[in-house]
């Protein structure tokens, strides 16, 4: 079964506000515009878990911040032949964080470099002369 997108925080509460008010499922549903077996399952949680907040995520946090993803762009940028290996060990050394190169590989493809770097290409524009 595919996930879907997550319904609001403050459309889970009205949901829930609105069962309070004794409408049906299938009211609400027209009202909030969603199916009936999704305000179904919001209501179902509520009444399981005593509220309408997301449940955690499984999986361990990230080892590198958002900030530190950037610093590793913008490093292959000034040098395209870097290698992750390389910068891997430039990390460890500047923030004492222990990374893989293969999270440094994860990071780089999510910023567009593929593997390979891109060669400077230089166009010659000629132009046309008039000889009389």
């Amino acid at each position: 079964m595919s996930q879907g997108k997550e319904t609001s925080l403050e459309l889970r509460n009205l949901i829930v506000k609105l069962k309070g008010e004794n409408k049906s499922f299938s009211e609400i549903a027209k009202i909030v515009k969603n199916p009936r077996s999704t305000v179904q399952t919001i209501y179902r949680n509520y009444v399981m878990r005593g509220n309408v907040l997301n449940k955690s995520r499984c999986g361990c946090p990230h080892k590198l911040s958002d900030r530190d993803d950037r610093a590793i762009l913008r490093k292959v940028k000034k040098n395209l032949r870097i290698s992750a290996p390389k910068l891997a060990d430039q990390i460890a050394t500047a923030s004492g964080k222990k990374v893989y190169p293969e999270i440094v590989r994860r990071i780089l493809r999510s910023g567009g470099y593929h593997g390979s770097f891109q060669k400077e290409i230089v166009h010659l524009i000629c132009e046309p002369t008039e000889e009389t």
